[in-house]
């Protein structure tokens, strides 16, 4: 995964997307406002997205396909597989894949390392 794709907002796109004469004006400076309402009004949906992070210490994948809803994976601790943690309709946040390992009953990670709690 590149950091560099990474979804996240200037302060031009910030503004851009306010619907008053300063959000015009970041939008016409570079901010992507106005073309993501265009592609909203399009009906554009997602395809494919593969995103990264990491919640409580440890690598965590968010995946959506166009058929599916999102799905978020924890890396385990050797470091060799990827474990399904939850799925949900909308884009996680980061809280709802915090409260996806509380269920599930994942650690920090630096406490699964020093054996206070279960490997993942």
């Amino acid at each position: 995964i590149n950091p560099q794709w990474r979804d996240v907002d200037d302060a031009l796109d910030s503004a851009s997307k306010n619907d008053n004469v300063f959000g015009a004006f970041a939008s016409f400076l570079g901010g992507k406002g106005s073309s993501l309402r265009k592609l909203d009004a399009l009906g554009y949906e997602v395809t494919y997205v593969l995103e990264g992070y990491v919640c409580k210490g440890g690598n965590i994948r968010l995946l959506k396909r166009f058929d599916s809803d999102w799905i978020a994976f924890a890396e385990n601790d050797a470091g060799d597989a990827w474990v399904k943690v939850g799925q949900q309709a909308n884009r996680p946040t980061y809280q709802d894949v915090e409260k996806f390992l509380d269920d599930k009953g994942v650690g920090y990670k630096y406490a699964r390392d020093l054996g206070m709690a279960p490997k993942l």
